[in-house]
């Protein structure tokens, strides 16, 4: 009983510390800011409007999605099957939201369309409030450079 006891409690520690880690667009660093800045380019008068990483243990260096106000982006960099995404938002054709806040295996994901073949998804694995805060802004952003 004991032992099921402490694996319990040394699980759930193990399972907050994966969190601790996380980075939201709240508490980037400027060296955060910097690493991002050498993945994908940004303006001078581009920020980071919203920030999600999915990249567990290894963190926002692993994973990041994030909207600027004038770019969506996403980056997987594991040194195999690296991915590195980004698209303005006057070369979005159309969005394509997908919730799965209910799974427990899954995370949800805005798929960008675009007329260059430019498709891509960016996932938010979050709370639902916290992902359609991140899906809304997206299309927010989206819909004013379309007028």
């Amino acid at each position: 009983m004991r032992t099921i006891f402490t694996i319990s409690i040394l699980g759930m520690i193990l399972l907050n510390s994966c969190k601790l880690g996380d980075r939201t667009e709240s508490n980037l660093s400027n060296e955060d800011i910097g690493f991002i800045k050498g993945i994908i380019s940004l303006d001078e008068d581009e920020n980071i409007q919203m920030f999600e990483t999915n990249g567990g243990l290894k963190g926002f260096k692993t994973s990041g999605n994030f909207i600027t106000n004038k770019q969506i982006a996403t980056y997987w960099i594991d040194g195999r099957n690296d991915e590195i995404h980004s698209i303005k938002y006057k070369e979005i054709d159309s969005l394509k939201t997908v919730d799965r806040t209910r799974a427990v295996t899954y995370a949800s994901y805005i798929e960008i369309y675009s007329s260059n073949q430019n498709n891509f998804k960016v996932y938010v694995d979050a709370d639902s409030t916290r992902t359609w805060e991140f899906f809304n802004k997206i299309t927010e952003n989206w819909s004013n450079r379309q007028q």
